[in-house]
């Protein structure tokens, strides 16, 4: 009895230690996982204090105490899935209030029967560690109350603080999360400041929108287009896998495209951010506001500043958004203000579904094209934001080479998709999957701007955000490519100035300018007359 206490402790504290201290599903060094935890080395102490004055932790605080451990092992794991695919760690104040989004993203991409045992799994699981946990807190502070292991475990403790001297602290000890917990509350407390930060910014960027709200006179009442890639990122630039993969389509659009008389014109400018949460992009993409997180967005939101498609409707353009990817309606007041929107259930569409993509983006650009096409006779701006190449890249649609056979979609239910052996838990092999969606989307838009667009329209086709970075191979950068072409050089000329360079190839120099840099370019290249028009 006496050996199985003894290595029921140790165990215990083993498993206590890997709960605060393991850092799954983050990937890092193995070695950095065997070191213990400040905040054990603390619990401990308490116990063997309570050990030597004959003290019991009353079973209410024990639970606190599990509940507590509880927080840590989610605030690790929180961590490892932020910095996983956002490189950055998991904020209690900003990231919170978006867990409904990333549960109604795995109902979205999951079978329902699937969804719902992931939910059965995940309960019982933490139900099973809150009482494995309570139980090795009880073991623990059982054990402490021998005064040899205690003598052993000052030892372990004394001989570790004298190796942490010799070697980085941080391989013998895990830093307290008491820490984290200071920097959360500090955070909280900083809420107002930050707040204010971005009103201010609102009203800067106002302010610029107001100081050059003349009509768009320099585009000639001609179509604009704004195609916005999922995950399109600088990686498909760096890394040679992907560039090697994506360069042939490069040169294919730019060859394929030069025959019809466009031009091109590319250049990065950095996403405010990273790995996904489109909507902050495309909220900076057509307000001008940096939003990089979830408060500025509802700050943003509430302030309703005028938008790039107000913009163009006050110079007499009919206004277009295609967002595939919105598959609910939504109760909050309207961000981006177009005239016409196309969400997921108003396209008709009744193919398969590919991966996380409600729809192929070809069969997207296809069903606005149909209907827009005798919607008015008014000069349109049109804004996609196309979801083929949506993160885990698991399937891809093939791509119908006539157009008129893309009806309401159901032509892809007899068609093979290419599927990939990734997913959401599993995308450091993604990269092929990646880099193949991609070039889908750019292949479609080569074949849409070759055989659709006859005039001297003004289309821009950029990214929103890197990829996930197990694609990345975590790149820091936040920057995507921007490619503009038109007919009409004087379309592109104004971007030349700005420094983009011709071609598809971006020049790759740093710092790249902010993604809402283009909309306050569009507005103040665009607006003033034409030298001896009247305004």
């Amino acid at each position: 009895m006496n050996a199985a206490r003894h290595a029921g402790f140790w165990l215990a504290l083993l498993f206590l230690n890997a709960v605060l201290t393991v850092r799954f599903p983050e990937r890092s060094p193995w070695a950095s996982q065997l070191a213990l935890s400040l905040d054990l080395v603390a619990l401990l102490t308490v116990f063997a204090l309570c050990g030597v004055w004959q003290k019991k932790l009353p079973r209410g605080l024990r639970w606190l105490l599990s509940l507590a451990f509880l927080l840590c092992r989610a605030q690790r794991i929180a961590d490892g899935v932020e910095r996983g695919a956002y490189l950055r760690d998991f904020n209690w104040s900003l990231d919170l209030p978006l867990l409904p989004e990333f549960v109604r993203l795995f109902y979205a991409t999951l079978t329902h029967s699937t969804f719902v045992l992931a939910l059965g799994l995940t309960a019982v699981t933490l139900g099973g560690l809150g009482w494995a946990i309570e139980r090795s807190l009880a073991a623990l502070e059982a054990g402490v109350a021998s005064l040899g292991r205690v003598r052993i475990l000052s030892a372990v403790i004394g001989g570790l603080a004298v190796l942490s001297v010799a070697v980085p602290c941080e391989a013998v000890f895990a830093p307290s999360l008491l820490g984290r917990a200071r920097h959360e509350l500090s955070f909280a407390r900083a809420l107002p400041e930050y707040r204010r930060a971005q009103r201010a910014r609102i009203a800067a960027v106002g302010q610029l929108v107001r100081a050059g709200s003349k009509p768009l006179w320099r585009l000639h009442r001609q179509n604009v287009y704004l195609f916005v890639i999922e995950s399109y990122g600088q990686s498909v630039l760096e890394q040679p896998e992907l560039r090697a993969r994506v360069e042939p389509e490069y040169r294919r659009f730019e060859a394929g495209l030069a025959q019809n008389g466009f031009r091109v014109a590319s250049a990065l400018l950095d996403s405010p951010t990273y790995g996904g949460r489109s909507w902050l992009a495309q909220a900076t993409l057509l307000t001008g506001v940096p939003v990089h997180d979830q408060v500025e967005y509802e700050l943003l939101r509430s302030a309703q500043p005028e938008t790039l498609a107000q913009r163009f409707e006050a110079a007499g353009y009919r206004t277009v958004l295609a967002q595939p990817g919105t598959v609910r309606p939504s109760t909050e007041p309207d961000l981006l203000h177009f005239e016409q929107n196309y969400f997921a259930r108003d396209f008709g569409y009744r193919g398969p579904r590919f991966g996380w993509a409600t729809m192929p983006d070809q069969f997207v650009l296809d069903a606005v094209r149909r209907r827009e096409a005798s919607a008015t006779a008014r000069a349109s701006f049109f804004c996609y934001a196309l979801v083929s190449s949506h993160v885990p890249w698991s399937d891809l649609p093939p791509i119908i080479d006539d157009w008129s056979n893309l009806g309401d979609g159901s032509a892809y239910l007899d068609l093979p998709a290419r599927r990939y052996s990734t997913n959401w838990l599993s995308l450091a092999g993604a990269r092929v999957a990646y880099a193949d969606a991609i070039v889908y989307d750019l292949e479609v838009l080569r074949r849409y701007i070759g055989e659709f667009v006859q005039d001297d329209s003004l289309l821009i086709i950029l990214g929103d955000h890197q990829p996930h970075s197990d694609v990345s191979e975590r790149n820091p950068s936040r920057a995507v490519p921007v490619h503009v072409l038109s007919r009409n050089r004087a379309f592109v000329d104004p971007f030349r100035a700005r420094g983009y360079t011709p071609g598809m190839l971006a020049d790759q120099v740093r710092p790249h300018r902010g993604l809402q840099s283009l909309m306050l370019d569009l507005l103040a290249d665009f607006s003033s007359p034409p030298s001896g028009d009247a305004e």
